[in-house]
């Protein structure tokens, strides 16, 4: 398989290819990057029953420990981390193993941190099942866990030393996942360059509709976009990485309103970029001339109805227990040119609210 693209983090650099259902070429290619490495392989309950074959075939050649989670955001926890490691310990595995994330970005978050933190530090590979994952949660090295308090206020930076992306997977994603996982492509039209804004409104159409040429092309664009951020910020320490979070202050406030019941971080996403965009018009980010250009391409968002009505007040709140507050102020995200945006600190209380209550 001809490997499409790298994330260059010098020692800590890796490869993302790009192939569909060749069980055997992926083992082959662990083989070949670990030689003398064990594996443990974490899934979940979901896609342990469907991939049984698939897993069976990968257990005959590379001979790993499973770890099967329940499978579920509300299973994003502490718990189910400390379950995993458990898994690994029983095993007797040593340093040189390399963890395997088969799933979307719960099973990769979770993967990763373990990881990081089995006898600190193992190798890890991302395989990437949903679009979600594919264009967002596998690349960049983001690991970690859900508190009571908000979303991955526990993990670490840990990057992955491999991601397979295999396309084929999402013939057996749910319709409401792939909406969701949309939702992150979608966000890059808005960070990726005028290019991307482009791409995503040209191809809008076929790539909903997973059209193969068009929407693998968007996966392989939007993570294109996401590695050279990640390349710049890895840890988030010079703010270009922020970037990335488009539409997610919002999206993380309404998941913690309705506790994450009724809403999926997707379906939350495309309600965060309506927002965001909301916001950047009435504190001037969007000059006009730009405004029926994006207004154009925000009329395809693809929202889901809300489970019931919001409390914009209490959303505006919720946004202070976010990891993105700074010093006590609130980071947004808000777009500038088609394809570009910026981080803002200084947004009053006021403009939020205005756009907490026309739209949401």
């Amino acid at each position: 398989m001809e490997k499409q693209l790298t994330v260059n983090l010098g020692s800590r650099s890796y490869p993302i290819y790009f192939g569909e259902r060749a069980s055997g070429e992926f083992s082959a290619q662990c083989r070949t990057l670990f030689p003398q490495s064990r594996f443990a392989l974490v899934t979940n309950e979901t896609l342990a029953k469907l991939y049984k074959t698939a897993i069976s075939q990968w257990k005959d050649q590379l001979d790993f420990t499973l770890a099967v989670i329940p499978d579920g955001e509300q299973f994003k926890t502490v718990a189910t981390w400390e379950s995993v490691l458990e898994a690994l310990l029983k095993a007797k595995l040593d340093r040189k193993t390399v963890l395997m994330a088969f799933g979307g970005g719960i099973v990769g978050d979770i993967t990763g941190f373990a990881a990081a933190s089995f006898l600190r530090g193992v190798r890890y590979i991302q395989i990437p099942t949903t679009l979600l994952a594919m264009v967002d949660s596998s690349v960049g090295g983001k690991t970690g866990v859900n508190h009571a308090m908000g979303k991955n206020l526990i993990g670490a930076f840990y990057q992955p030393s491999l991601v397979w992306v295999d396309c084929s997977y999402l013939d057996t994603l749910p319709q409401r996942e792939f909406v969701a996982g949309y939702g992150e492509l979608f966000k890059y039209a808005f960070i990726g360059g005028g290019d991307m804004f482009e791409f995503v409104d040209m191809h809008h159409e076929k790539m909903i509709a997973k059209e193969p040429v068009s929407l693998v092309e968007g996966i392989r664009r939007s993570i294109a976009v996401k590695a050279r951020v990640v390349e710049q910020d890895e840890k988030e320490e010079t703010g270009l990485r922020a970037i990335l979070n488009f539409g997610h202050t919002f999206a993380h406030t309404l998941e913690r309103f309705y506790d994450y019941t009724g809403i999926i971080h997707g379906e939350a996403v495309l309600w965060g970029i309506g927002c965001a965009y909301d916001l950047g018009k009435r504190v001037g980010a969007v000059e006009a001339k730009d405004r029926e250009k994006y207004e154009e391409l925000l009329r395809k968002l693809p929202r889901i109805q809300l489970p019931f009505p919001s409390d914009a007040r209490a959303l505006y709140e919720g946004m202070f227990s976010d990891k993105k507050t700074d010093q006590g102020k609130i980071n947004f995200v808000v777009p500038t040119t088609p394809g570009n945006a910026i981080v803002r600190n200084d947004v009053s209380p006021e403009a939020v609210l205005e756009t907490l209550n026309a739209f949401c």
